[in-house]
């Protein structure tokens, strides 16, 4: 049976989360990755009620051994949200927030393909397996979520999510919804368009007419990319789609979906797009998060400057 300490920080988390949803607008999976975190937190404590105390607790739960910095931080920001939530709630005396520290970063540049290597993963993504309905509906698909991510630049949960009336076929644009349930309106190019228009021709009423392999999904007709039954497709699906394309590809290295994204943001600043533009298309409610595609459009140039030039 839980402990009173116990069940009072299971009363917060669900208080917190109520919050983050209503009050921040978080999306579903940002919930219930915060959820997730929370309980991990509040299963290191056992009875003690001394995490109301001190940042002791929190800080050694968010450095276990073994946890990624990446892990680390975002433990540390979510922690960080629960306890200003508490602070708010006068479930904490003092202010214990500002005591967790934030792991600082190493900055890493992103994976970014070259615009051959896209287009070689372009079209591993539109290559059945095989020459059943099935695959090819498959094949097409799987086409037209590529072709999404790099011609809109879109989050592969955006894509995902997006439904028949969030595609504006004439207009030649799409409406992503990204942190924080913000919209936005971006462009996308003619090969997407094509993509789309080709798969709803046909392909996904394949989709739609295939038996479900999984039990309990439930058909969503709105739903723009589907899988066996007019299931939406999921995240991990397009992840596995994406990663298995980039090995038929021969891309040499770890690809996913987000790789696409990166893509997209460099190629339009080595075409000459303004830092601000491509900070709207991506969605970044900082611009600090999109001048790091500007490091690495640094890098790329010196690294051509070093190959090219005789006296690098």
């Amino acid at each position: 049976m839980p402990t009173a300490s116990r069940n009072e920080i299971d009363r917060l988390i669900d208080s917190c989360i109520l919050y983050l949803g209503v009050e921040r607008n978080l999306a579903p999976r940002t919930l219930a990755a915060y959820r997730g975190d929370y309980q991990s937190f509040a299963e290191s404590l056992g009875t003690s009620g001394a995490w109301k105390s001190s940042a002791k607790a929190a800080q050694e739960w968010i450095a276990q051994p073994g946890n990624a910095l990446s892990t680390m931080r975002r433990r540390a920001a979510a922690l960080r949200v629960l306890y200003r939530f508490a602070e708010g709630e006068g479930i904490i005396a003092r202010s214990i927030s500002d005591e967790i520290d934030l792991p600082r970063s190493r900055r890493t540049l992103p994976t970014v393909l070259g615009v051959e290597e896209v287009e070689r993963l372009l079209t591993a993504l539109g290559t059945p397996v095989d020459e059943s309905d099935l695959a090819r509906a498959n094949a097409h698909r799987n086409r037209a979520l590529g072709e999404l991510l790099y011609g809109s630049g879109g989050r592969v949960s955006e894509i995902v999510d997006l439904d028949l009336d969030s595609v504006d076929l004439d207009d030649g644009s799409v409406r992503l919804f990204g942190k924080g349930r913000r919209e936005r309106i971006v462009p996308i190019g003619e090969p997407a368009l094509d993509a789309i228009q080709v798969y709803l021709g046909h392909w996904r009423a394949v989709h739609q007419q295939a038996s479900s392999r999984a039990s309990g999904s439930t058909p969503e007709p709105k739903a723009l990319l589907v899988s066996r039954g007019g299931v939406r497709l999921r995240r991990e699906s397009a992840w596995s789609a994406i990663r298995t394309a980039a090995v038929a590809a021969t891309l040499g290295r770890e690809i996913h979906p987000h790789t696409l994204r990166h893509s997209f943001a460099t190629h339009l600043l080595d075409g000459g797009a303004d830092l601000r533009v491509v900070q709207e298309l991506l969605g970044h409610a900082d611009i600090a998060t999109t001048q790091l595609y500007t490091h690495l459009l640094g890098s790329h140039v010196r690294d051509s400057y070093r190959k090219a030039h005789p006296r690098a």
